[in-house]
């Protein structure tokens, strides 16, 4: 395995596959920020007509901390992303695996702890995977990361 982190022109290029990786950054980052907002604004999940018990049965006793989770990292963080990933940043391909590693980790944790799942539960995971894959082939591709 071997790793160049920084590229000489300090861009990347962008395949094709990027743009879907775009798109789902994109749509992740816009339906993650008001659902954060709302967990901030009511800790309690009424708002989002989720019942109190099911996070008061978890570590986080409330959706405080998923809430700012959800609208630093899977809102704006994603948001951030897509411009960075627009703008052939030499980390866009770096970030796009971090999150996307953040994100099946979060949706993982939620089937974990809730006690009931949501098809969008396992629409977010499948945007984790495709976004780690696009990841994975992206830094291949630059030659930023070398597996095979």
């Amino acid at each position: 395995m071997e790793l160049q982190i920084i590229p000489a022109s300090g861009r990347v290029e962008r395949p094709r596959y990027v743009w879907l990786a775009i798109a789902l950054e994109l749509f992740t980052g816009v339906l993650a920020i008001p659902v954060g907002v709302m967990f901030l604004a009511d800790s309690t999940g009424r708002t989002m007509q989720l019942p109190q018990g099911w996070i008061e049965a978890t570590p986080f006793g409330s959706y405080l901390l998923p809430g700012l989770y959800l609208l630093a990292v899977n809102g704006l963080g994603m948001l951030a992303l897509a411009a960075l990933t627009l703008r052939r940043h030499w980390l866009a391909p770096w970030l796009t695996g971090t999150l996307a590693v953040g994100l099946i980790i979060w949706i993982l944790v939620q089937l974990l702890v809730m006690p009931e799942t949501m098809i969008l539960q396992w629409i977010f995971l499948s945007v984790g995977f495709v976004l780690g894959f696009c990841a994975l082939f992206w830094l291949r591709r630059t030659e930023q990361l070398r597996l095979w």
